[in-house]
């Protein structure tokens, strides 16, 4: 054990040489999202927006880890002189494996973290498809990592009307672990930090390719019988997914199948069982959560998790690569993403294959951030296109895209405010619940905490 901390503060120390020297290292970066138009005025419960969620619970993982920061340096007193070179291995192997303990433990506390967070997603797709719900990691209402609040014959509804908004739902969690990571690595690359959240990447890579490895095992099967006995009697008190995952694939794999004849009746109680066991699917549709178990190892593939944050090939030019698969209602997104530093430009390069049964289609994407447009103002530009199944089972395709643009008014060092506008059009897109076109306004202010000079 003690050999496995020295190797891992050893490399945290040599990854130090691959990145490159900002002129400003960040302890806190916090990015508050404080109004999100049009999901603040048209969801059931108005907040949090799906934006929302994900910044809010990434702002708390950021004080989780200020605080991992400021206790190691405060126990081990770390220096620059040759002689501290054990107190510095220490401190780093301490930080490492406390961030691994916080984003392991914390995030299942009923708060604006990891399991929280994963939950709103779900709430999110199901509120823009007028479905109301209760998030059942929240210390206001209960703490079981559930979405609860919705009866069965809504659900019913919903996969008869719309079966695309349904499919989204239940993947639309994961779907938050695999965003959170891009936006970790991305904004550790561009802004160098005391203490970068690579702990927190490894454990979302390992939650999503763990949630598909419960849903492709006998477990799942298991936790179907187990489980009922400790559900409510309400069928709209339960958890309206059971495993997103299975759930998902009967959905999808049975799309002319009414709701309640892809579960079984509920035992000793009202309504169906909405677990799906892994059992309980089709032969094609084990066949094919397998090999998404197995795509879902590629959110390992990212240089962040092994402590490399930025790749230094000379003072101008740094890069990071790294890949990302994330479950969607058509089937899935095998994506590439590419930071870039080219002097003082932060750039963002990304490649997608959008596949389904049968089929693909492909799209790009460019962001440019940090671009400063004056000594008070700078700003953010995304942009996407895309080619995209039409469903899972369709080979059409459909073109589209989307823009985005934040202007960010400086008003401090410390403080700055800023607008967010975004528009798309038929499409999925992570991070954005709308299947359908749609045009937003983001308010909110940056509270970032470098290190004094």
């Amino acid at each position: 054990m003690k050999a496995q901390i020295l190797f891992t503060a050893l490399v945290l120390q040599f990854s130090v040489s691959l990145q490159a020297q900002d002129p400003e290292v960040y302890r806190l970066r916090l990015d508050i999202p404080l109004f999100d138009y049009p999901q603040n005025l048209s969801l059931p419960g108005y907040f949090p927006s799906m934006n929302q969620s994900l910044e809010w619970s990434r702002d708390f993982y950021e004080l989780g880890f200020y605080g991992i920061d400021a206790l190691g340096n405060a126990i081990f007193r770390p220096g620059n002189n040759p002689g501290y070179q054990l107190r510095n291995i220490s401190n780093h192997a301490f930080k490492y494996l406390s961030g691994l303990a916080f984003s392991r433990y914390a995030s299942e506390l009923p708060i604006p973290l990891g399991v929280w967070a994963h939950e709103e997603f779900h709430r999110t797709v199901l509120g823009e498809a007028g479905v109301p719900s209760k998030n059942g990691n929240w210390l206001f209402h209960r703490w079981d990592g559930t979405v609860y609040g919705i009866p069965d014959e809504m659900l019913e509804i919903l996969k008869a009307d719309e079966p695309d908004r349904l499919l989204n739902s239940y993947v639309a969690g994961v779907q938050y672990e695999v965003i959170l990571n891009r936006r970790i690595s991305t904004g550790d690359f561009y802004h160098h930090r005391s203490l970068a959240k690579n702990a927190l990447l490894l454990y979302n890579a390992w939650y999503v390719h763990n949630y598909f490895r419960f849903s492709t095992s006998a477990a799942s099967d298991s936790v179907k019988i187990i489980a009922p006995p400790h559900e409510d009697p309400d069928p709209a008190l339960r958890d309206y997914a059971g495993a997103d995952l299975t759930a998902w694939a009967a959905d999808m794999f049975n799309p002319g199948l009414p709701y309640t004849e892809t579960r079984d009746p509920f035992p000793n109680g009202e309504g169906v069982n909405r677990r799906v066991g892994f059992s309980d699917l089709s032969s094609e549709a084990q066949e094919y959560l397998v090999r998404q178990k197995r795509l879902s190892l590629l959110n390992f593939l990212n240089p962040a998790i092994l402590f490399v944050n930025r790749i230094r090939l000379s003072p101008e030019f740094s890069f990071n690569l790294f890949t990302q698969y994330a479950p969607t209602h058509f089937g899935n997104d095998i994506a590439l993403f590419v930071p870039l530093k080219i002097m003082d430009h932060n750039l963002l390069v990304n490649a997608h294959r959008y596949g389904n049964r049968s089929a693909a289609g492909y799209g790009i994407g460019l962001g440019v951030f940090d671009f400063r447009l004056s000594e008070r103002m700078s700003a953010d530009m995304e942009m996407d296109l895309w080619n995209q199944p039409a469903s899972f089972w369709l080979n059409e395709k459909k073109a589209g895209g989307s823009l985005s643009i934040r202007p960010q008014f400086i008003i401090s060092r410390a403080i700055s405010g800023y607008i967010r506008l975004s528009g798309k059009t038929h499409g999925w897109q992570m991070g954005n619940p709308y299947l359908e076109k749609n045009l937003s306004v983001q308010l909110g202010m940056n509270i970032n905490v470098g290190i004094p000079d």
